[in-house]
């Protein structure tokens, strides 16, 4: 287990200084933003496409470092594949997501302190950042569906959907200071 997560790390660091894909496309046949609207983090995904197939896929961001490796892994992972593919994987990693966010652990709450510092600091931000990115390839897959239906317009923009499995609220305890 050990090694797999030094695998994991080293890769990330490879991303992290050298991330692939980043920038846009001229002429880009799908532009999308993934938006956090709680945080004003995005993530612009550009694509072309060669028929059915992405011929080439990339991101920008003003983002965490989560996002700029996510980035990078992500379009790495969709160079070259069908649409089709590509959504079967999406739809993989969707499911990976949903599964990390209903695997936090819940805020342990101490009524005894005061008000502001009862909450202890949970963070959705490593899930956020893939939600973001996620996101920012379905905007990019409706711009294209959008430029097919005549609508002229330069990207299409979706906001990320997030949500606590303990809370009815949005995932943002702060932690006190």
């Amino acid at each position: 287990m050990e090694t797999q997560t030094a695998d994991i790390s080293n890769e990330a660091l490879k991303h992290f200084a050298n991330p692939k894909n980043y920038g846009s496309i001229e002429d880009a046949d799908g532009i999308g933003t993934g938006v956090d609207n709680a945080t004003q983090n995005y993530a612009t995904i550009y694509l072309k496409m060669d028929g059915d197939t992405i011929a080439n896929i990339s991101y920008a961001t003003h983002g965490s470092e989560d996002i700029v490796i996510l980035g990078s892994v992500f379009t790495e992972m969709l160079m070259g594949v069908t649409l089709e593919e590509a959504n079967r994987r999406v739809a993989k990693l969707q499911e990976e997501l949903e599964e990390a966010y209903n695997s936090i652990e819940p805020p342990e709450i101490d009524l005894t302190k005061p008000e502001g510092e009862q909450v202890s600091a949970v963070s959705t931000q490593s899930q956020d950042s893939a939600n973001i990115v996620l996101t920012a390839f379905r905007a990019a897959i409706r711009h294209m569906e959008r430029k097919e239906e005549g609508i002229d317009e330069e990207s299409f923009t979706m906001s990320i959907s997030k949500r606590c499995p303990y809370s009815n609220t949005d995932c943002a305890f702060v932690a006190p200071q």
